[in-house]
């Protein structure tokens, strides 16, 4: 099937972060009923304790009274996340058997697909655009050594496998152990109908423990890994085009002295 300009552009245009202020609702309807539910019942515990704990819990519950009467969280804020205008099915869905979530996303990078499968390939260079990754290491033709940092300072290590190698066209790997990344995952590299770039769908398998309540807690996390495997892309796509990801750290912040 041959596919159109427009078609292309407008799967870059769909996956792109949109910006978000502080009076944008970003929380879609199903949370909303929820948070204001569960946020107006603890609001009112609270207050009937009338105790300190008491206090904790109704600024709880006035929190999440806030973020379902608003459609608002300054969490999802910070994260870049937006429920209510994206549709979860859209870029997140169940992995066959219930054994946890699937996220894909794509963008059109300004690169021919072989460069970009040349570069993603040399996987020690992977630290270049992957969030929190601290050094990755070759250990044989097909398997590299990880090891990131956690949000707490910690170092987690595990080891990946190469499963599927196309030269010019894509790559799929497998973790074992227990990362801060994915449990497995695979890129695709697709030349744009003009030539002038590459269509890349990066897709990401997350596994949790068998049982509702860890599915339900794994469905409330997809968003967070949503979003990283989107920042994952927005990286790369810099990396190729403009050699660095851009970053304000360091920067001068534009305060003059006093």
């Amino acid at each position: 099937m041959v596919r159109s300009v427009t078609t292309a552009q407008e799967r870059t245009d769909k996956y792109s972060p949109v910006k978000q202020t502080l009076s944008s609702e970003n929380v879609g309807m199903i949370e909303r009923w929820v948070s204001a539910i569960g946020g107006g019942a603890l609001l009112a515990y609270g207050i009937a304790r009338f105790d300190w704990p008491g206090a904790v819990f109704g600024l709880f519950g006035g929190g999440l009274l806030y973020r379902g009467v608003t459609g608002h969280s300054f969490a999802y804020q910070g994260l870049n996340i937006n429920t209510a205008q994206r549709r979860r099915g859209e870029t997140v869905t169940e992995i066959p058997g219930k054994k946890g979530f699937r996220v894909q996303r794509s963008l059109t990078i300004q690169r021919s697909p072989e460069e970009l499968y040349e570069f993603w390939y040399d996987i020690e260079k992977a630290p270049l655009y992957m969030q929190n990754i601290d050094t990755v290491t070759k250990t044989g033709e097909r398997t590299s050594h990880w090891a990131a940092q956690t949000a707490s300072g910690h170092t987690v290590e595990w080891n990946a496998e190469l499963l599927e190698d196309l030269p010019g066209r894509g790559i799929a790997w497998h973790v074992h152990g227990n990362p801060t990344t994915a449990n497995a995952g695979k890129i695709h590299f697709e030349a744009t109908p003009d030539g002038h770039g590459s269509i890349v769908t990066l897709t990401l398998d997350y596994y949790s423990p068998q049982g509702p309540f860890w599915s339900n807690l794994s469905k409330r996390f997809s968003m967070i890994d949503d979003h990283e495997t989107l920042e994952t892309l927005r990286c790369f796509k810099e990396v190729m085009e403009a050699g660095e990801v851009a970053t304000v750290k360091g920067q001068p912040t534009g305060k003059g002295r006093k």
